[in-house]
């Protein structure tokens, strides 16, 4: 047997006009999400299998680099329009997603959209980006007979080096939080950092003639995690606003929110949300916890005349 079958191929992502190399240690992965329908008669049992649903999945750890125009490629449903498809809007060209590997080869993705945004990880000794979530669907306009309508595979074309990629940009540093709850607590550190969690929720669309041909947006949401230093539990029960005067069940949320930030010991902000409301307290007593433990905001859509905003912006900046 020749040794040289056995292939081990790093890679990088371009999608969106960004690229991503896979952070240290990680894998960029495709997987067929492959389905049959199983037909049959009684008395005989199942007879054959038939072709039902085939797309790809392509997940990843992105290297750790983040400018603005790499959050909008990353987080693409932090403001967006309810209903609305994510694959070829308005019938426009196919989004491809191609990986580049270090041998030259170049497996393209002919359509491919984030259906899992990443979580944002914000913590000194942690890159800064979570795992990224890609589906891959066939071609504008393409049938399951036609030669690439899912994937292109080829052993040359590959472009493995980024011109652009220096050490320098890979970001790990500090983190603070800005909020206006707290006695407006600004610089607000944590014991162990904070986990954004972002989150979307689709309508699917499935044709009989393609399977999935679609996904439609239903709603988004935004969790931001961490344990606070400073913060007393009788100053985190003020501000969850659950008893005392002005408490009430059927209380707005919104009314209870205020605009937050995580800033970067770079100076620049990497997280910020219009509306931010405080919705998790948990008391510890013991010697090996903390006494105030993880909170959490949720993040609103905030409105404008009735017009939705941003739910969070990554501005970088």
């Amino acid at each position: 047997m020749n040794r040289s079958i056995i292939k081990r191929i790093p890679g990088r992502l371009a999608f969106g006009g960004r690229s991503f190399y896979s952070k240290l240690g990680t894998t960029i992965d495709r997987e067929l999400n492959y389905s049959q329908l199983k037909v049959g008669a009684a008395g005989i049992g199942n007879i054959d299998n038939r072709d039902q649903q085939a797309y790809y999945k392509l997940m990843m750890t992105p290297d750790g680099r983040l400018a603005a125009a790499d959050a909008a490629v990353l987080w693409p449903y932090n403001n967006p329009t309810i209903g609305a498809g994510i694959f070829n809007p308005a019938d426009a060209a196919d989004t491809p997603a191609a990986v580049h590997g270090n041998d030259a080869s170049l497996d393209t993705i002919i359509n491919a959209a984030v259906t899992g945004q990443p979580q944002m990880i914000f913590h000194p000794e942690k890159t800064l980006i979570g795992q990224l979530e890609l589906t891959g669907l066939r071609g504008l306009g393409m049938n399951w007979s036609d030669a690439n309508s899912l994937v292109n595979e080829t052993d040359a074309g590959g472009t493995f080096y980024d011109a652009n990629f220096a050490s320098s940009s890979v970001i790990t540093q500090d983190y603070t939080l800005t909020w206006g709850g707290f006695g407006a607590v600004v610089g607000l550190e944590f014991y162990d950092g904070l986990t954004f969690e972002p989150g979307v929720e689709f309508q699917d669309d499935e044709v009989a003639a393609h399977g999935l041909f679609n996904r439609h947006i239903k709603n988004v949401t935004g969790i931001l995690r961490g344990i606070p230093l400073g913060q007393t539990r009788q100053a985190i029960q003020t501000q969850l606003k659950i008893q005392g005067a002005g408490a009430v069940r059927g209380a707005s949320g919104a009314a209870k929110a205020t605009a937050l930030s995580v800033i970067g010991q770079d100076g620049k902000t990497y997280l910020a949300a219009t509306l931010a409301q405080l919705v998790k307290s948990k008391i510890q007593n013991g010697v090996e916890q903390l006494r105030e433990g993880e909170v959490a905001w949720e993040f609103i859509r905030p409105l404008n005349a009735g017009v939705p905003g941003a739910l969070f912006t990554v501005p970088c900046a």
